[in-house]
């Protein structure tokens, strides 16, 4: 295990929303802005679990819909009403059982599963992007952060309304920050391979699974901290000139097509 940072400030007084900030990336992400000195709005569907999370930042927690325009307006009205700016987006909500239990292949897949799946990942983060990009373009700066996933850039079969909408995700990355980048708001995307969290542990409690899963990866399977650290620098100052840029987390997922006992289970057989 790789040792975490000790409180920095990273983030020193920045107001950061995190969307899907109850659990997951969202609330490893909240934790983490939090410990890098920022004041925290967890934002997310599930208020309770928000709360949960935003008492151990020390933050404000507020419900959102992202599905809704108006939900996300009101969220970012109350925002400002209390920080009076947004400095950094970190926006990651998501709904894994909607992805792992109904989308298909685009043969059999239902129609009200790509209209959820849609709606939810892709107009979700135009929702946001909409509105907290017209504050950060008022502030004249801002950083925003999206999830993105690595089977936007690599095919995955099964995944087709779930790839196609973090797919939109991404193309929207570049052109947002064509548009808004000149006026002081950058844009980026994060691309997490597997990610340890509580939901994707039935596949990971499965041996054969797990050890499929790890076989797909060239370091050990990543955790939401590993994904939220890198949200962190990109929020930051340090981060100033990244933008428009497309970053794979996924611990080597998307570097290699085989390993090397590939290779040498073919140099035996020639032996």
């Amino acid at each position: 295990m790789v040792e975490r940072a000790t409180m920095t400030n990273l983030l020193a007084e920045k107001i950061v929303v995190i969307t899907g900030g109850g659990s997951g990336i969202g609330a490893a992400g909240a934790r983490l802005a939090a410990r890098d000195g920022a004041r925290v709005v967890v934002a997310d569907l599930a208020l309770d679990a928000a709360e949960g999370v935003a008492a151990e930042c020390g933050g404000q927690a507020l419900p959102v819909d992202v599905r809704d325009s108006a939900s996300v307006q009101a969220m970012v009205a109350a925002v400002i009403a209390r920080h009076g700016r947004i400095d950094g987006l970190f926006h990651t909500a998501m709904s894994v059982p909607l992805v792992n239990k109904s989308d298909r292949r685009v043969t059999e897949l239902p129609e009200s599963v790509w209209e959820s799946i849609i709606s939810l990942v892709l107009t979700g983060t135009f929702h946001v992007c909409k509105y907290v990009g017209q504050q950060m373009l008022k502030q004249r700066h801002g950083s925003i952060v999206l999830t993105a996933t690595s089977d936007a850039l690599l095919g995955q079969a099964g995944l087709d309304a779930y790839t196609a909408a973090k797919g939109g995700v991404v193309s929207m990355t570049r052109s947002m920050a064509a548009g808004l980048s000149p006026e002081g708001v950058r844009v980026n995307s994060i691309c997490p391979g597997f990610v340890d969290t509580p939901h994707q542990r039935e596949f990971l409690d499965v041996p054969e699974m797990r050890a499929r899963i790890e076989g797909m990866h060239l370091m050990p399977i990543m955790t939401a901290e590993d994904v939220a650290e890198m949200a962190i620098f990109l929020m930051s100052d340090r981060g100033r000139y990244q933008t428009g840029g497309i970053y794979a987390c996924d611990g080597g997922y998307s570097a290699f097509k085989g390993k090397l006992d590939v290779v040498e289970v073919f140099d035996r057989g020639k032996s």
